[in-house]
């Protein structure tokens, strides 16, 4: 878990964000964060948040996206391991789901305003 917080920070942030905000996940502790993952969180000078749980506000998103994968990416594609899987969803989310333009915004959501710095 620590691992693929390490990837997604240094791969695709490039910065430490002021907070991780995760699903009440159990391999990050429950009631409060396992010794590793707050020692990490320490480390990096940021704040691992825990959506509480059963929260339809914070896990709608998320569920959305999952659901949205699901039925856009995954069917008809084949994987030789993890590593394959995360190439090409790196390379469909820039070349297909972030290329799009957003109803509402007229914009992608790479390019909208306010959104990203």
């Amino acid at each position: 878990m620590i691992a693929g917080m390490w990837q997604l920070i240094t791969r695709d942030f490039q910065a430490v964000p002021d907070r991780l905000v995760w699903d009440h996940e159990s391999g990050i502790g429950k009631a409060k964060l396992c010794e590793p993952v707050a020692a990490f969180g320490g480390a990096l000078g940021c704040r691992i948040v825990q959506t509480p749980p059963r929260d339809p506000e914070s896990k709608g998103i998320v569920e959305r996206t999952n659901g949205y994968m699901k039925r856009s990416f995954f069917p008809g594609r084949r994987f030789s391991d993890p590593v394959d899987v995360q190439a090409q969803l790196d390379e469909w989310f820039t070349t297909i789901a972030n290329a799009r333009v957003h109803t509402t915004l007229k914009a992608t959501p790479v390019k909208c305003p306010g959104f990203c710095s």
